[in-house]
């Protein structure tokens, strides 16, 4: 009988443990997967939390509609994307409510660089039977590292979210003034579908953003064009630069301290056969003031380290230095620069 009554106990003892040993697990798996839903639900909260719809459209099916939205909008411009990481994402949902989202894909992620929407130039039309919006961005470096500014015509189906982009890349320049002086880059994908490429170039060439010159800017020997017209005397096709040694430049009769912009009036010189003007981290400019033009005598732009002083070493020697050049300064003889025209 003692021996039924310790089998008894055993038995219940055991299942006693079993039973607890179940609910602990049962505990703390739901304790994981409550874990795991507040981790989604965080990175659902920091994903979207900052996004903003900035286009939006109803499509062919009546129960659709597409949103064009993007992330770290400035509080002063809905079109401008100002965060260290600008996502642009595109997004289709059902009209429930709430809305249920049926697809989704990212246009662009530009990180360290503001984007700004061109709030003027977008286009909705059929193409191909096919219902698209066309419109542009530009991403702007943050920062003094890159001057760039590069350009993005994106041609996205309404249908399909299938997308296509045409780039741009370039930098403003004192001919272009203030707009993007550059070229397109090459798509193979476009150049399988020359209907859409063929839509997209037509886009883009009404930005105001690209640089277009007039027949008489596209002159090379313009006056516009000095720095132009400068880099190609004195660069090889490989980038290489034969100068200081051997300095080729054009004279011109248009004023080009004016057009370069007001210089560093505390760092001109000037004798009675020249005045030179320094452009900050800029061009360096000559005037012969006995045939009365102008000649560019160097032409570069940079961040840092071109900032320079000028001074003469004769009549017609100058030397430059820079404010973070440790070699020697460069001397320049004036009357040595080959010209590639004549007065």
């Amino acid at each position: 009988m003692n021996t039924i009554k310790s089998k008894l106990t055993l038995i219940l003892l055991s299942f006693v443990v079993f039973y607890s040993c179940k609910k602990e697990d049962k505990s703390s798996d739901n304790n994981s997967n409550q874990k795991n839903l507040q981790s989604n639900t965080k990175d659902d909260v920091i994903k979207g939390g900052n996004t903003t719809t900035l286009f939006s459209f109803n499509t062919a099916k009546d129960n659709e509609i597409v949103k064009i939205s993007g992330s770290e909008v400035s509080d002063d411009d809905i079109f401008l994307l100002a965060g260290a990481k600008n996502i642009l994402l595109v997004s289709k949902y059902k009209k429930n409510k709430p809305q249920q989202l049926i697809q989704s894909d990212t246009l662009l992620i530009s990180d360290y660089s503001h984007v700004t929407i061109d709030r003027q130039l977008f286009l909705r039309k059929k193409v191909k039977n096919a219902d698209y919006f066309l419109f542009a961005l530009m991403e702007s470096p943050l920062g003094n590292g890159d001057h760039g500014l590069y350009l993005s015509f994106i041609m996205l189906n309404l249908n399909t979210l299938k997308y296509y982009t045409l780039k741009y890349e370039g930098e403003p320049t004192l001919r272009s003034d203030n707009a993007v002086d550059g070229e397109f880059l090459e798509n193979s994908e476009l150049d399988r579908d020359i209907v859409i490429k063929n839509e997209l170039y037509r886009f883009a060439n009404k930005s105001k953003w690209i640089y277009s010159p007039s027949e008489e800017e596209k002159d090379i020997n313009f006056y516009k064009n000095f720095e132009q017209k400068w880099y190609e005397d004195n660069y090889t096709e490989d980038g290489k630069s034969s100068y200081p040694a051997v300095v080729k430049s054009t004279y011109y009769s248009e004023d080009l301290f004016q057009f370069n912009g007001r210089g560093n009036d505390d760092g001109a010189i000037e004798n009675a056969a020249f005045k030179i003007v320094p452009y900050f981290r800029h061009n360096l400019i000559g005037y012969d003031k006995n045939k009365k033009l102008y000649f560019p005598i160097k032409v570069e732009s940079c961040a840092h380290g071109c900032a320079k002083t000028i001074e003469f070493l004769s009549e017609h020697e100058i030397e430059v230095s820079y404010e973070m050049n440790v070699g020697q300064p460069d001397t320049i003889d004036l009357n040595k620069i080959i010209f590639t025209n004549r007065p």
